[in-house]
């Protein structure tokens, strides 16, 4: 390792006294002593040091405030302070003391440094699973790619992407799901956690794949991963410290706790990362959520969560396809109630014109029938000495007229009324079902309101057909009575004397 090489490169002995690795800082102590100055050794050795960090080497001598450091790699800089020491040694060859290397990290290029993934870990797992999903969500902000020289291939999970040290690719793009915020918003809606604003995680986050070669590493994640999982499934849960807690409400209400005890979670975190990605594609997220807690309430043994047995998602699988067979059935029940519907007001529509139509025939019936009536009695009459029509009977047919006059606009009223009633009863259905069905599902069934269309179309131009024809009819009656009533009136005097004095000759004989 390095750290070891650069303590090699100054001392024949030395005593390991304290590692420490974090997001930002390296730190390595070592006691030595017989100090043995080897400058190219350790020149070589700072070469391995990246180049976005920067360093800090200081030599602490026993018994002495004196402290000699380096903290470049300039050559003129490493030469100066190996004399110093050298100097020192010659005056004292016993000479003691303890060696501090010190490592900041940059994050140039959104990459940064592991110099110790056993170190690493140490770090993230102190304090509990909620401070080391703080402390990656955070690395995260800062920096995707991860170089190590203990990694051997590329890794990759939602956050990072780890890879061996010295590569010089360039085109790593941010492996977050494009979806993230989604997922998240998605889980507010259905799940209560109470630390969801200082968490924006998802279970992908921490889907390290393949397998990482770390271990460690490897089992850090997959915790997480079971956690956040379990986040997206649960109806209440909880990140607080070392412990995480919650609750499924299904058959069985189920509270439990997990915590960094050193648990193997990969198996267990991939049965409910399985659940959580059908949960959460294609479908209804709350109707799955429903059936996932029901069945897991079932399969979660002594109420801890670690222990899950075999066939949960079958069963799931199983149970959501009984409650899609359901849904169809229901589907079909509501698409052929859309259908009757449809077919009803088709009919309803032809009875609103088939009424208006009722109104027409009998009120021009009801005229001609006078008008006929009329007509024939005039005709058989002998004594008639008069035109057909007498001052009477017109007075009479116009009477007929403006009763007919009144029937068309009550019919024509009548049949607005209906209209928007047919209207009103047709938005009330189709909003019926907004609960049940998709407003597109349902405006596909209803064709977009094709046929609703067209029957208020049929409705309106059948009456204005009607009015019009019945308009007609009275025009072509009042002018043909009253043409009739006005030839009558200008008749020649000789022909009413001539059919007077006929009448009278009739009578004497």
């Amino acid at each position: 390792m390095i750290f070891i090489k650069i303590a090699e490169s100054l001392a024949c002995s030395r005593i390991h006294i304290s590692s420490e690795e974090t997001n930002t800082t390296v730190v390595e102590k070592f006691r030595v002593g017989e100090l043995q100055v080897d400058q190219s050794a350790l020149s070589n050795a700072l070469t391995q040091i990246y180049q976005r960090d920067s360093f800090s080497i200081s030599f602490a001598y026993a018994d002495s405030d004196v402290i000699d450091s380096l903290s470049t790699n300039n050559d003129t800089d490493i030469r100066v302070f190996c004399e110093r020491l050298k100097l020192q040694a010659e005056e004292d060859e016993a000479i003691t003391g303890i060696i501090t290397i010190t490592i900041t990290k940059g994050f140039s290029g959104r990459t940064f440094s592991i110099y110790s993934l056993n170190l690493i870990e140490k770090y993230w797992r102190s304090g509990g699973i909620a401070q080391a999903a703080t402390k990656l969500c955070a690395l995260a902000g800062r920096a995707y790619i991860i170089e190590s020289s203990e990694v051997l291939c590329e890794f990759r999970s939602g956050l990072f992407v780890f890879r061996p040290s010295g590569q010089n690719i360039t085109n790593i793009t941010n492996p977050e799901i494009p979806n993230k915020q989604k997922l998240l918003a998605a889980r507010d809606k259905c799940c209560l956690f109470y630390e969801s604003k200082s968490y924006p995680a998802i279970p992908q986050d921490f889907d390290l794949s393949p397998g990482f070669s770390h271990p460690g590493i490897l089992d850090l994640f997959n915790t997480l991963k079971l956690v956040f999982s379990i986040i997206f499934l649960a109806d209440i849960s909880s990140l607080d410290g070392n412990n995480f807690t919650a609750t499924v409400k299904g058959y069985k209400h189920i509270t439990s706790t997990i915590q960094f005890d050193g648990s193997k979670d990969g198996e267990t975190a991939n049965s409910y990362y399985e659940i959580y990605q059908w949960a959460y594609t294609d479908g209804s997220v709350t109707d799955k959520l429903g059936i996932a807690k029901n069945l897991l309430s079932i399969h979660i043994e002594n109420s801890s969560f670690r222990t899950l047995s075999d066939g949960v998602m079958p069963a799931i699988i199983s149970n959501y396809s009984i409650y899609l067979k359901e849904n169809v059935k229901q589907y079909i029940d509501i698409k052929n109630k859309l259908s009757d519907q449809i077919q009803k007001q088709s009919e309803k529509a032809a009875d609103m014109v088939k009424s208006i139509g009722t109104y027409l025939r009998t009120s021009i019936f009801s005229v001609y029938s006078f008008v006929i009536t009329a007509f024939i009695i005039r005709s058989m009459s002998k004594t008639s000495t008069e035109g057909m029509f007498s001052n009477e009977l017109y007075a009479i047919f116009l009477m007929f007229i403006l009763l007919s006059i009144g029937t068309l606009i009550y019919a024509y009223k009548e049949a607005e009324a209906e209209l928007k009633r047919f209207e009103a009863i047709y938005d009330s259905f189709k909003s019926r079902f907004d609960d049940l069905i998709s407003k597109s599902d349902k405006e596909r069934i209803l064709q977009n309101d094709k046929e609703y269309n067209r029957d208020v179309r049929y409705v309106k131009e059948s009456r204005k057909r009607a009015v019009l024809l019945w308009i007609a009819c009275l025009v072509v009656l009042f002018v043909f009575v009253s043409g009739v009533k006005f030839l009558n009136n200008t008749a020649t005097p000789s022909e009413q004397a001539g059919s007077t004095e006929v009448s009278a000759y009739q009578h004497s004989g």
